[in-house]
């Protein structure tokens, strides 16, 4: 029993969406529900976590970054700027989930029992930053290829959002106090050949070039999971499957409510026009992931569509699953206080999502 609660509450988004698939196949028979299914967006996304978790299992990111701040005896502003923007920076390439758990234990070790502000920040950080690419999360990573958007209409929708986050960001760093820090942070090696990581760059290289279509999907996947298989095997292990199966899940959700006319009808008069407004709010309930599934079937403004599931990121501890993975984080550190914690976390994150909200809601018209 324990085991089975357990995996609820680590899965609990994997739970929900494959009940909602279930019930919605009851309520929508059909001949065959895997036509619903993405095959595109679960190749790529299956291909950048592989490249991802290579980077991740290098020790390249935690090395880099304690190098950065290790043995300088930095005052804790300059030390939390430092962190904030590491994560703020590697979002857009590593996605926010990786910027976090590579950086989120190092501010657990300098900060002990001062981190969840700077937690907090990063976390903001990290769900700021992965707007910027269409890899930089599995929403974006979706919409991308949902919409057909070319790189000018991408870009022109996120670039003004990740310099306005960066620049609250900054703005935000300066409420650290300029005590000293006494833990001194000693560089550590990375651990994968520079052999490996070649190949990893390469493998990310190859996910970028299939994002933009410059590579076939079917290819990308050869080419990626050979290189995975050649140097290390055990790079499939690092692979959410959780995740893909979620997607899978609730592609076959929004397929079977795309068959009911009366759902379907009901959902696009509510959303067309609102699409920004809709996706967002979403976001607060289900999370930003499903959101943008379930939305982009029926909203007709992909740009709205990719500022809302960004932004909504934002608000709510479950609105974006990297701020989940923040959170257990902090949950591991010793004397913890959640209450604290997540009071800290809405009071910042409903105040960035109000004025970036309103921010993007300017220049989008």
């Amino acid at each position: 029993m324990r085991v089975f609660v357990r995996f609820i509450k680590k899965e609990f988004l994997l739970v929900v969406s494959g009940l909602a698939a279930l019930i919605s196949c009851m309520l929508a028979p059909a001949a065959n529900y895997l036509k619903y299914i993405d095959p595109r967006t679960i190749c790529l996304l299956f291909c950048l976590m592989l490249t991802v978790a290579g980077f991740r299992q290098s020790g390249l990111l935690t090395a880099l970054s304690q190098r950065l701040l290790g043995g300088r005896g930095c005052s804790a502003r300059r030390t939390g700027f430092a962190l904030v923007f590491l994560s703020f920076f590697s979002a857009p390439f590593f996605t926010n989930d990786v910027a976090l758990l590579a950086f989120v234990p190092l501010t657990a070790m300098l900060f002990g029992k001062r981190m969840i502000y700077v937690t907090v920040l990063q976390t903001a950080a990290a769900n700021l930053g992965s707007i910027l690419t269409p890899f930089g999360n599995p929403q974006n990573l979706y919409l991308y290829g949902r919409y057909a958007m070319s790189p000018g209409e991408f870009f022109s929708a996120t670039v003004p959002v990740f310099i306005s986050g960066g620049a609250l960001l900054f703005l935000l760093c300066l409420a650290i106090k300029r005590e000293p820090l006494h833990v001194q942070v000693q560089g550590s090696a990375v651990t994968a050949p520079k052999s490996h990581i070649a190949v990893y760059v390469l493998m990310f290289v190859i996910c970028l070039l299939a994002v933009f279509g410059a590579v076939n999907i079917a290819a990308a996947m050869i080419l990626v999971c050979g290189a995975a298989l050649a140097i290390r095997p055990r790079l499939l292990a690092g692979v959410d499957y959780g995740l893909l199966i979620t997607f899978a899940f609730f592609f076959i959700f929004v397929g079977n409510l795309r068959e009911m006319e009366t759902v379907r009808e009901w959902i696009s008069e509510l959303v067309n026009g609102r699409e920004m407004l809709a996706s967002a709010a979403v976001s607060q309930v289900i999370s930003n992931v499903p959101a943008a599934v379930m939305l982009s079937e029926f909203a007709e403004n992909p740009r709205a569509v990719v500022l809302g599931t960004n932004i909504g990121g934002l608000g709510t501890i479950v609105a974006s699953l990297a701020s989940v993975i923040s959170f257990r984080i902090y949950m591991e550190t010793e004397g913890a206080r959640p209450l604290k914690y997540l009071g800290v976390f809405t009071a910042l994150n409903a105040a960035l999502l109000v004025i970036i909200y309103i921010f993007a809601d300017c220049f989008l018209i």
